[in-house]
């Protein structure tokens, strides 16, 4: 199972900053990506769509499929 770990290059050598659990001579990949340009991940959030269908009284959303997808809502 991949984990990531912060570390530190120094002297030719990654230093990791926290404990790691891993057995000697254990051969590992590592992935480098730079803090800095690291791609930030956002949490997904259902909050933007929870009142998207309160004006409609039908049950079947599907029927306003368009409207939802196309269409402005305040």
């Amino acid at each position: 199972m991949p984990k990531v770990i912060d570390a530190i290059f120094e002297n030719g050598v990654f230093r990791p900053l926290e404990k790691v659990h891993v057995p000697e001579h254990k051969k590992l990949k590592i992935i480098i990506e730079n803090e800095a340009e690291a791609p930030v991940k956002k949490k997904s959030s259902l909050a933007g769509i929870i009142d998207i269908a309160k004006d409609c009284v039908d049950t079947d959303l599907s029927v306003h499929h368009d409207k939802f997808l196309y269409s402005e809502h305040s």
